[in-house]
C-alpha cells in the first residue's frame, strides 16, 4: 500500500485491521500514525480502546490479549507496536497467526524504521497489502512540501526565500517543521514571506560550516575540514545527516561550475543549481577549485561512506572523519 492509498483509507474511516508503517522518514510515519488513531477512535473512546507497546522487551501475550479484547463503547480498538524493527524473530513468529486472521474490531499498527522482506511475517503482510513505506523526501520534493504547509496556514513564500530556507534547513522533515513553526510565529498573521524573514529566523551556522568544509577540501586542508566536521557533530548533527548535506552541497557546486563554464548568467546559475542568487558568487569561487575528476571522486567517496555508515557495527563519526581526511588530502 502506498502512503497515498493509506491517506484515502484514513479519510474514508476504512483503515485496515493490520498495518506496518516503515521507512526512513520518521516524521511522515508519526504523522500517519496520529491520523490513523484519529480515524479509528473517537475523542471520547481513546482511554478505553488504545494500547501502545514498544518492541524492546515486548510480551507478545499482552499484545494478543489487547487485540482480541472487544472495544468498549466504540466500534474498534487501536493497538500500536512502536520501534517494530526491533521485534525478535520469536516475536514475529508468535504474531504471525494473528496477522493471518486479524480481528475486524481491532486496528493493529506496527511502526518501525525498516523491514526484513525475507521473513515470512513480512511476506504475509505484503500479500495482504499491509506494508506502507515512508521514504525520505528528495531535494526536489522538499520545496513543494514547504509551500503546501505554508499554504494550509495562509502564508505564501517567494522563490528566493524558499531556496534560502531549504539551503539552511536541509531535508529532514522534523527540522523543516521546527523551522516552519518558528517562521510562522515570527511572521505572525498570514502574509508573504521573503528573504529578510528567513535571514531573521532560520539559523545559518550549519550551512556555513558545510560551505567552509568545501573550502577546506578545496584548499587541501584536512585539519580544518576535520575540525569543522567535529564541530557539527558536537552541535548535535548526525554524521549521516552531515554526509547528506555535503553531498547536496557538492551537487550544487558541480552544477554551478558547469553552468559557469557554459557562460550562463548568475540568475541562470541560481535557477540551475537551485540556490538563492546571492550565494552564486560563493559557489562559483569555491567550484573553481575542483575539476570534474575531483567531483566524480568526491561522489564515489560519498557512496562508500554512506554504505559504511549504515553497515552493522560501524562508527559513523569515524567514517565521516575518514571521509573528510581523504577528501581534503587529495588521496583516492
Amino acid at each position: 500500500m502506498t502512503p497515498e492509498h493509506l491517506q484515502q483509507a484514513i479519510n474514508s474511516h476504512n483503515v485496515p485491521s493490520v498495518l506496518f508503517l516503515y521507512g526512513g522518514e520518521s516524521f511522515l510515519r508519526q504523522k500517519a500514525l496520529k491520523q490513523i488513531e484519529s480515524s479509528v477512535l473517537s475523542a471520547g473512546s481513546v482511554d478505553f480502546n488504545r494500547n501502545i507497546f514498544h518492541a524492546k522487551g515486548l510480551a507478545v501475550e499482552q499484545v494478543l490479549e489487547a487485540v482480541l479484547t472487544f472495544p468498549v463503547f466504540a466500534e474498534r480498538r487501536f493497538v500500536v507496536i512502536k520501534d517494530a524493527h526491533s521485534l525478535t524473530a520469536s516475536d514475529l513468529e508468535d504474531l504471525l497467526p494473528y496477522i493471518k486472521k486479524p480481528a475486524s474490531e481491532t486496528c493493529l499498527v506496527f511502526s518501525g524504521e525498516k523491514i526484513d522482506s525475507r521473513r515470512k511475517f513480512f511476506q504475509t503482510l505484503k500479500k495482504i497489502d499491509a506494508l506502507v513505506e515512508f521514504k525520505p523526501l528528495n531535494d526536489r520534493q522538499i520545496p513543494g512540501f514547504i509551500r503546501a504547509h505554508l499554504d494550509d496556514r495562509g502564508f505564501t513564500i517567494t522563490g528566493d526565500a524558499l531556496l534560502l530556507f531549504v539551503s539552511r534547513v536541509g531535508s529532514s522533515l522534523h527540522e523543516v517543521m521546527t523551522e516552519l513553526e518558528k517562521l510562522s510565529l515570527y511572521a505572525g498573521t498570514p502574509r508573504l514571506i521573503d528573504v529578510p524573514d528567513i535571514l531573521a529566523v532560520v539559523s545559518n551556522l550549519r550551512a556555513e560550516n558545510i560551505f567552509e568544509i568545501g573550502n577546506a577540501v578545496g584548499q587541501q586542508n584536512p585539519g580544518k575540514a576535520l575540525t569543522l566536521g567535529r564541530h557539527l557533530i558536537a552541535d548535535g548533527e548526525a554524521p549521516l545527516k552531515i554526509l547528506s548535506l555535503l553531498s547536496r552541497h557538492y551537487r550544487q557546486l558541480w552544477k554551478a561550475r558547469e553552468l559557469q563554464v557554459e557562460g550562463c548568467s548568475s540568475s541562470e546559475i541560481a535557477r540551475g543549481a537551485g540556490v538563492p542568487p546571492f550565494v552564486v558568487d560563493g559557489l562559483i569561487a569555491q567550484g573553481r577549485r575542483y575539476s570534474r575528476t575531483d567531483f566524480r571522486r568526491a561522489f564515489n567517496l560519498f557512496v562508500e561512506a554512506d554504505l559504511a555508515m549504515q553497515s552493522t557495527g560501524s562508527r559513523p563519526e569515524v567514517v565521516l572523519e575518514n571521509l573528510l581526511m581523504t577528501l581534503a588530502s587529495g588521496r583516492s
